[in-house]
């Protein structure tokens, strides 16, 4: 089992996916690109994905959809800058456990730990 952050800032959100490893208890790999991710998707499928904002193949909600075609069972969260009641009615039929900050930091990589957790 595996976390897999798919952004374009890693340097970031560095904090935020050390802090997310730790409180899983998982190891958490990177990947830059939306094609980077199908691949290791596709080769060793994470138990989580988040799917950050700035990917240049769209917008995380869009992501998240193709990302269910990819592999069903991948559970996922999304970095958003929506409201709450905005997000869910747009993540809605996605399974996403989540929505994520535009900037997190560790104490949201430790708040999405105990989220996924549960899952566990």
């Amino acid at each position: 089992m595996s976390i897999l952050v798919v952004t374009p800032r890693a340097q970031e959100l560095s904090a935020f996916a050390q802090a997310l490893g730790q409180g899983a208890g998982l190891p958490v790999s990177l990947a830059a690109t939306w094609d980077e991710a199908v691949a290791k998707v596709q080769a060793a499928p994470p138990q989580f994905m988040v799917l950050d904002e700035g990917l240049a193949a769209g917008p995380p909600l869009e992501l998240a959809a193709k990302a269910l075609l990819v592999n069903a069972m991948v559970n996922l969260a999304v970095v958003s800058s929506m409201g709450d009641e905005e997000f869910h009615e747009a993540s809605e039929g996605l399974g996403i456990l989540a929505p994520v900050p535009v900037n997190p930091a560790a104490a949201e990589g430790a708040a999405l730990a105990e989220v996924f957790r549960r899952f566990l």
